[in-house]
């Protein structure tokens, strides 16, 4: 049987399906504090727009981090400072149409198979959350680990074949602006290297 997990509490998919497409290095000093796919009254899920929420102070190090990771990706669209230690970065992903609709849809199996490799070699080969991440990207290869772990007729898994749910759009949307922003406190799944 894999090493995989089930979490019980919903987490941000565009942190896990999305975020790596950056090319930001896991386990940088800087990760967003919450990820989301639109902005209310700003931006829809239509418009293919991935928001990071950093909440830091602006030292000379984040400074030089935003500088090099954030304004220079290739993806960056725009900046909001929403107060002092609150700051946006909007990111365009319409460069991966057929990922985007697959986290969409819920069909992470149907990710294109480059941007594949490139949250794989994210979340690396080795330990619970590369191996889960794995299992939503690749899950015919883990419908019996998840049938063994939740204890249910294989075809079950199978008929299903997604082995991660949808996202939630509620939570997935950016609501307020400014100090009004609530972060939602789920860390399961970290972007840090521990």
């Amino acid at each position: 049987m894999s090493e995989i997990k089930l979490f019980k509490k919903y987490f941000q998919k565009s942190k896990i399906f999305l975020y790596p497409l950056l090319g930001i290095s896991k386990g940088s000093k800087y990760v967003p504090s919450e990820t989301y796919m639109s902005w209310k009254g700003s931006y829809e899920l239509e418009d293919m727009k991935l928001f990071c929420l950093y909440k830091e102070k602006c030292t000379e190090k984040f400074l030089k981090f935003e500088k090099e990771k954030l304004l220079k990706n290739k993806d960056f669209l725009e900046y909001e400072k929403l107060d002092d230690k609150l700051h946006l970065y909007v990111f365009d992903l319409t460069m991966f149409p057929q990922t985007w609709l697959a986290v969409v849809n819920g069909l992470y199996s149907k990710i294109n198979e480059k941007e594949k490799t490139t949250i794989l070699n994210f979340f690396g080969e080795k330990g619970i959350i590369g191996q889960t991440v794995e299992s939503y990207l690749y899950p015919e290869y883990y419908h019996v680990d998840y049938s063994d772990l939740l204890n249910v007729d294989i075809e079950l898994i199978e008929n299903t074949h997604e082995v991660c749910d949808k996202p939630n759009f509620e939570k997935e949307e950016l609501k307020k602006k400014g100090k009004d922003i609530v972060v939602i406190k789920n860390n399961s799944i970290s972007l840090h290297n521990k």
